[in-house]
């Protein structure tokens, strides 16, 4: 079986300079790495519409994390090894998820296009 990380698109900002992770336990969101949740197989495949939604989470493969993962300045003046809020991450990510998402995904980084808001 295979362990994943959960990714939230709804709470990372286009501000941010790294992607915000499930913290372990559904119980709350961090951006280091050393404080994420890893999640297995068994269980985001049982509420994948939970955890892989598309439009506010991703579960992906934690063996694809090292590959993607880089010491970043996460908040003011506090480092740590992160996904840094980028394209080209994101891309990876995407293209990774545990299964097909029942939505579209739009994470917000630096460069992506602006939500249209209603009127």
């Amino acid at each position: 079986m295979t362990d994943y990380i959960v990714i939230s698109l709804k709470h990372t900002k286009r501000r941010h300079k790294a992607i915000t992770l499930w913290r372990p336990d559904d119980r709350g969101y961090c951006w280091t790495l050393e404080r994420a949740g890893v999640y297995p197989e068994e269980r985001i495949l049982e509420h994948l519409g939970y955890y892989n939604s598309g439009c506010t989470n991703i579960a992906v493969p934690l063996s694809l994390i090292p590959f993607l993962a880089d010491d970043v300045e996460y908040d003011t003046k506090e480092f740590g090894m992160c996904l840094p809020n980028n394209a080209a991450t994101w891309k990876k990510l995407l293209a990774s998820v545990v299964r097909p998402t029942q939505y579209p995904s739009h994470p917000e980084h630096p460069g992506s296009r602006r939500a249209k808001e209603a009127a």
